[in-house]
């Protein structure tokens, strides 16, 4: 169960995938303002492009970028495309050529055709004649394109690469790299990157947790994900995370620990529901402790946080029972027993009512219980109505209730013995 809904309980269901067409092109805009600095940096540089090194245009070329810069000013992003498109990429330096191709991919980027774009940058890396520095952005940037265009495995090679080459990546890059291993299904090679975009951090992103905590539980590290969830929940202290400890617990068979985890989330005020506080109470019956399971349904019954529904008064009662509070019980299973589709929770009330020797309300319950109906066992139910009687000395009542249980093939024969009772009582008695 955990394994298939861990993911899906955290928000983490094919974690930090571009999802929505508008989601992509708003990365890509952003992208396409960081490649276009390239033009920036051309007018800032004026005459330093006249100096002999491999980082600069052709005197030819250096006109037409002059050209493209006014045009791209002066708004005229068309003519500025035509401009680069006019360039001869075979005449032109390795720089020119990864230059304009950086230009280019810029452009078709804008226009969303990120295919082009990508073919453009891809060209541009390839001719690694950018300065360092943009040269390691651009092989980035084309990690990131192929990522959103889902060719994850081409991304992964690229983003290592890009790694691998830069001095001190930020933790950003490999949670990049671990999305990407994610999303291309191979979520083993994606935990060694998100472990480490988490350790370089003085501050993780909730993002960067929950896909590590996704990895964790999906490769079923148990112990690695509770450590982890302890630092999420000091940093992001929210309902999901104490439910998803709280579960760990209880897969690993220790519902002490998940209890307390639990009881630990309601004091701090994140276990306020309904559903949530029932599950809580039921937790503490099965650890032996009713009493407190008590406490939470009496109170959450009398703040309204938990709804007056038939299974909460029943949950309430029961709590009540196992801690042997038969008189408490009473009031919230007669009210269960009112909301019951059967009779079977007034039989359970006369039961009730039996062990505290309150012989007409133990007759009276079984009324209401016959009245309901669809009684499991009606036999059963006539042989406590002539017990109740009989203990009340209502002699007609008894012997007409076990003569009732006898028709039925499970109480016969008990019902004939009490039968014989009553008739030496009756004559003990002399009644």
């Amino acid at each position: 169960m955990m394994r298939n809904d861990r993911s899906r309980n955290l928000g983490c269901d094919r974690l930090d995938r571009v999802g929505t067409r508008s989601g992509r092109v708003a990365r890509w805009m952003a992208v396409s303002v960081s490649l276009f600095v390239a033009l920036s940096l051309i007018a800032a540089a004026g005459p330093a492009f006249s100096q002999v090194n491999k980082y600069q245009f052709g005197k030819r070329n250096l006109k037409k970028m002059a050209k493209l810069i006014a045009l791209e000013q002066g708004g005229d992003r068309a003519g500025a495309k035509e401009m680069l498109e006019s360039i001869n990429l075979k005449r032109a330096r390795p720089y020119g050529r990864a230059r304009v191709m950086q230009l280019l991919g810029s452009f078709a980027a804008q226009e969303e055709d990120f295919e082009t774009a990508l073919v453009y940058l891809e060209g541009c890396v390839a001719e690694n004649a950018l300065p360092p520095i943009e040269q390691l952005r651009a092989l980035y940037l084309v990690g990131q394109l192929q990522t959103m265009l889902e060719r994850f495995d081409d991304a992964i090679v690229t983003l290592e690469s890009w790694i691998s080459q830069v001095e001190a990546p930020a933790p950003s890059s490999f949670y990049t790299l671990a999305v990407t291993y994610y999303q291309a299904e191979r979520p083993e090679d994606a935990v060694a990157p998100a472990k480490k975009a988490v350790e370089l951090s003085d501050e993780p992103r909730e993002s960067w947790y929950r896909l590590l905590l996704s990895l964790y539980l999906e490769r079923q590290e148990y112990p690695q994900a509770l450590a982890l969830l302890d630092d999420i929940i000091l940093t992001f202290p929210k309902k999901a995370y104490w439910s998803q400890m709280a579960a760990i617990y209880s897969e690993l068979d220790e519902m002490d620990k998940s209890l307390a985890v639990q009881q630990l989330s309601k004091s701090e005020g994140f276990i306020t529901e309904d559903r949530d506080l029932t599950r809580v109470a039921q937790m503490f019956m099965v650890e032996g402790l009713p009493h407190r399971g008590a406490a939470i349904m009496k109170q959450g019954l009398q703040d309204g946080s938990i709804e007056p529904t038939k299974q909460a008064y029943q949950t309430y009662s029961d709590t009540l029972l196992q801690s042997r509070e038969w008189a408490l019980a009473v009031e919230p299973l007669t009210k269960a027993a009112e909301l019951n589709d059967n009779g079977s929770l007034f039989v359970r009330l006369a039961q009730v009512n039996l062990q505290l020797g309150r012989w007409g309300d133990a007759r009276s319950s079984l009324s209401q219980a016959f009245d309901k109906g669809d009684l499991s066992d009606e036999g059963q139910a006539q042989i406590l109505m002539g017990i109740a009687a009989a203990n009340d000395k209502k002699w007609v009542a008894a012997t007409r209730a076990f003569s009732l249980a006898q028709e039925f093939d499970g109480t016969a024969e008990v019902a004939g013995k009490w039968k014989a009772y009553v008739e030496r009582e009756k004559a003990r008695l002399g009644d």
